[in-house]
């Protein structure tokens, strides 16, 4: 469909899983928005259960009701079989060729998602020895060689490039040595300017590319010391104001997951 993505609203009544006898029928339908007004969607069939996620720089949630705004990228898998049905006034579906090139570096990085997590990603990540690390920091320089190699020849590999494989791509780049950050963050800075990748992915980049230069961070997103805790926040006081214009939750939420506490720095009262 070609469209400006603005708002996607999506009925999601049924999501996942099977649908027992006594639940009641529902169905998931996908608005397509512009301008706060419909301009396309996707209907699933009654009863289908449909595995929907995406990301955005606002979400609203409710029992029956998401509605994602802001640089929306989502994804979802409808059951096998299922006929799904298109609306709108002005929809084109268009097919074009991939060369072999491209389609091996999308396989590519769709293989580097497991080994970029075989270390860091395990529950005792925390005890991880030495040897581990210099096997992971091994698997991490060979995904970025090919990871380089993938951008001098395709440029960076954005959503409409890799679809769910560029999340694969920041990963990579996000564990990548300081120097590759370095080269590669204005990429990066380029994809989010044209709603090829994600805000939050930025943030995060900009904030590891930030403290390795010494620098404050800007959005909060990394620790560090032990005990854990935030490196410096550059403008804490607007922290979360600027999480939440690039779809990251508030500080204190996101503190939570590594077991801190986090309150939040008012905003300096004006001089009278």
């Amino acid at each position: 469909m070609k469209t400006h993505l603005y708002r996607i609203f999506a009925t999601l009544a049924a999501l996942s899983g099977t649908a027992h006898a006594d639940e009641p029928l529902t169905q998931t339908t996908i608005s397509i928005q512009a301008g706060g007004k419909p301009v396309a969607g996707i209907v699933m069939p009654i009863g289908a259960r449909t595995a929907l996620s995406a990301v955005a720089n606002g979400v609203e949630r409710s029992a029956d009701r998401m509605h994602f705004s802001g640089n929306v990228q989502g994804r979802f898998t409808p059951p096998p079989g299922a006929e799904i049905v298109l609306y709108g006034d002005d929809i084109v579906i268009s097919r074009e060729p991939v060369s072999a090139g491209r389609a091996k570096a999308v396989r590519d990085l769709e293989a580097m998602a497991g080994p970029d997590q075989l270390y860091r990603g395990r529950p005792d990540a925390g005890r991880l020895t030495p040897d581990d690390w210099a096997r992971q920091n091994a698997i991490d320089a060979a995904n970025m060689k090919r990871l380089a190699e993938i951008i001098d020849a395709f440029g960076w590999p954005g959503l409409r490039f890799a679809g769910a494989a560029s999340q694969s791509a920041f990963l990579v780049l996000q564990h990548a040595d300081s120097a590759s950050q370095h080269d590669y963050l204005p990429l990066l800075r380029d994809a989010v300017a044209r709603k090829d990748a994600l805000g939050s992915q930025l943030a995060l980049l900009e904030d590891r590319v930030r403290v390795s230069d010494g620098k404050p961070q800007l959005y909060g997103s990394q620790l560090n010391g032990d005990p854990m805790r935030f490196a410096p926040i550059e403008d804490e006081a607007h922290v979360d104001e600027r999480r939440r214009s690039v779809g990251l939750p508030p500080l204190a939420e996101y503190a939570k997951m590594f077991g801190l506490s986090y309150k939040p720095v008012s905003t300096p009262a004006p001089a009278r």
